[in-house]
């Protein structure tokens, strides 16, 4: 496939869930509901999201954000109505300044309408919960859309190839490991439901023996990888050389479903 910035991929997920991805692997989501149209994070690809996503729905679109990266806000611009966790938009200006963004691209905190866990987004007969689960970023979220029984993960617990714990903003492994028990509990009602990550590409072909979609066992093994880091017994090798993500050598750790991505003085 060409390469090109305002080319995106679409898939039809089911009725009332529209996937869309970007030319860097990077998911979106757009769900119906009697009322209004919500899309889960926006890429970062060329174009017009907003006019995109309303090619696939006549309803009103608002955007809820799992979490402030810019391969899943970009477009938070282009939307009336827009959703972060406070903790993520407390970042925005660290984000602009730490990446350089051009003033005109830059996102700012009274663009977004706060959400924690326990909120819901009503969208006329399908409610999306909001699951926090921090870590990534310090307001990483999951919506649960009880509506189409499908949970949202964006990148909190990884997309097929691990989760990213080796960035500024992340927690140490403790807390993550914390986080993740507190997020099973929380998804025990949904342990049926679809779950679609902030990568879909990187589960691989879902015709392949190796395709590793996120799922509840996943986040149980995340806890196991959590537990054996902690313990100084992981299976892990370097990720990157020093310099990629900082002078700190990076490490990936795995175990069954489930990878994450280190800096050895996250792991306390």
């Amino acid at each position: 496939m060409e390469n090109h910035p305002f080319k995106y991929d679409i898939d039809f997920i089911e009725p009332g869930v529209v996937h869309f991805e970007d030319n860097i692997d990077s998911s979106f989501y757009l769900i119906e509901g009697r009322d209004k149209a919500l899309l889960i994070d926006t890429g970062c690809g060329g174009g017009n999201v907003h006019r995109l996503a309303s090619a696939f729905t006549e309803k009103p679109i608002e955007l809820a954000v799992t979490h402030a990266h810019g391969d899943h806000d970009a477009h938070a611009g282009e939307f009336t109505v827009a959703y972060m966790h406070p903790a993520d938009i407390a970042q925005l200006e660290e984000m602009n300044r730490r990446f350089g963004v051009p003033e005109e691209q830059q996102l700012h905190a009274d663009l977004f309408t706060p959400v924690s866990g326990g909120d819901v987004i009503e969208l006329g007969d399908c409610p999306v919960r909001v699951l926090e689960m921090a870590g990534h970023t310090p307001g990483s979220v999951l919506f649960v859309d009880e509506g189409h029984k499908v949970v949202f993960t964006g990148d909190a617990v990884g997309s097929g190839v691990g989760v990213w714990m080796q960035l500024a903003n992340c927690c140490c492994i403790s807390q993550y490991r914390h986080n993740l028990l507190e997020l099973l509990e929380q998804l025990a009602p949904y342990r049926d439901y679809l779950y679609l990550g902030g990568h879909y590409r990187q589960a691989g072909d879902p015709a392949s023996p190796s395709f590793n979609p996120v799922t509840p066992r996943m986040i149980e093994d995340l806890v196991v990888v959590c537990d054996e880091l902690l313990a100084g017994k992981a299976r892990s090798e370097e990720y990157a050389p020093a310099g990629r993500f900082g002078e700190e050598v990076t490490y990936i750790a795995y175990h069954g479903t489930a990878a994450l991505v280190y800096l050895p003085s996250y792991v306390k």
